[in-house]
């Protein structure tokens, strides 16, 4: 099924939104052209001057759902100005970044799993080697598409068939967990979380082996949909020292400042608070990747901090 979908200017950067470490399974066939999965959805992409035009496998309301096409962009952007004028020029920065909403959770706890420690041009990799033992969808462009395994699947991984693709410590980590979350009823157990509060969902995540309060609070907002979930990497904290607590700048990230700075977004933007926060995240993160290009930054470009 092929759909076109008209964009206003700001509405929609497709580009930004599968790109700045919401999701992991895109990838450029060729300029403009995208090609990425939802679940058992594939999607083809071509950006054009008037908006997109999508194919797909699904209904054009699969690809709208995940890219929160329905929400009024410019109605949350008032609201969050509205209450952090000082976020202005972020918004301004990024028209078209969107907070995503991707169906399946499994694939985005999975794809997460891969992101302690870690930098997105080693994440994205990781990811679709994971992704490699799903089952095809279709074939685009030459390329075969599968859907994410099931969490059953990727707990059976052997750990050195994941070492032997680079994973390092999370050849143990990533099955590990994997395992404790389908014995905790697997995608069924994750999709009743969605149901609960961010409070109770984050609770049941910092219980998992392997899962601290950061990437917690990142399933939570991305794989869970808690917008109130607020990830505290060490973009977000350069950034959050910076405009509200200067006191902690080049201080370490302890569990009560990683606690503080949730609750001040929390308070500030109610159920936007993981909007706001990526807007931020996305800065910081595109300033120390230009920086490592020029050689000042080094490690900064890691999207995870080193407690997650």
């Amino acid at each position: 099924m092929t759909t076109t979908i008209p964009l206003e200017p700001g509405e929609l950067d497709l580009r930004q939104c599968v790109s700045c470490g919401q999701v992991f399974l895109w990838r450029e066939a060729a300029p403009d052209l995208w090609l990425g999965v939802d679940g058992e959805a594939w999607f083809r992409v071509q950006v054009t001057p008037e908006g997109l035009t999508v194919e797909s496998n699904e209904s054009v309301e699969r690809f709208r759902s995940l890219f929160n096409l329905d929400v009024d962009q410019a109605e949350q952007e008032a609201a969050i100005r509205a209450a952090a004028p000082e976020l202005d020029p972020y918004i301004a920065r990024f028209p078209g970044l969107r907070l995503m909403r991707p169906s399946c959770p499994v694939e985005t706890l999975c794809c997460f799993l891969c992101t302690p420690n870690n930098h997105l041009r080693r994440i994205m990799p990781m990811a679709r080697a994971l992704q490699a033992y799903g089952e095809p969808i279709g074939e685009v462009e030459g390329v075969v598409l599968r859907r994410f395994p099931e969490i059953e699947a990727v707990a059976s991984i052997p750990e050195h068939e994941l070492r032997a693709m680079g994973f390092g410590y999370r050849a143990r980590s990533i099955p590990l967990t994997a395992a404790r979350v389908a014995e905790r009823g697997g995608r069924e157990w994750l999709m009743n979380l969605r149901a609960k509060t961010y409070a109770e969902a984050f609770e049941a995540l910092v219980a998992l082996p392997g899962v601290g309060p950061k990437l917690a609070d990142c399933i939570a907002l991305f794989a869970l949909h808690k917008t109130e979930a607020v990830p505290v990497d060490t973009h977000l904290w350069q950034a959050a020292t910076r405009l509200y607590f200067p006191e902690w700048q080049g201080a370490a990230i302890t569990e009560s400042r990683y606690r503080a700075v949730g609750a001040l977004f929390r308070s500030k933007f109610g159920p936007l608070a993981g909007i706001a926060h990526h807007y931020l995240f996305y800065d910081n993160m595109r300033n120390a990747g230009r920086s490592q290009t020029s050689g000042t930054l080094g490690r900064k470009e890691r999207v995870e901090s080193s407690g997650s």
